[in-house]
């Protein structure tokens, strides 16, 4: 029987107030409901979807501290930075590309 190790998911509070500020953004700033809850929905799904295989994204290499474990994921316009640690816990930090 295999095990899978699974992944304890840890938004930081910057990355979770990111993704609400967007989301109240798209909602009533563009007027676009759907849109944001679409947006949010997969965001968070794709993010808890890291519980297993958390390092199946695109890993960081070019940056100054090199014994991060730093991944980028893609989802929409949207760069979501997240670091896996000791194989048990992913963080994470949210960024937005235009």
């Amino acid at each position: 029987m295999i095990y899978l190790n699974k992944y304890i998911i840890r938004p930081s509070p910057s990355f979770e107030n990111e993704l609400q500020e967007t989301y109240l953004y798209i909602k009533f700033k563009l007027k676009e409901p759907i849109t944001a809850k679409r947006i949010y929905k997969t965001i968070k799904k794709e993010i808890y979807s890291l519980q297993y295989f958390p390092e199946r994204h695109i890993k960081i290499t070019d940056y100054k501290d090199k014994k991060r474990n730093l991944h980028r994921l893609l989802i929409y316009n949207y760069v979501i930075i997240y670091e896996v640690v000791n194989d048990t816990r992913a963080s994470f930090y949210f960024t937005y590309i235009s």
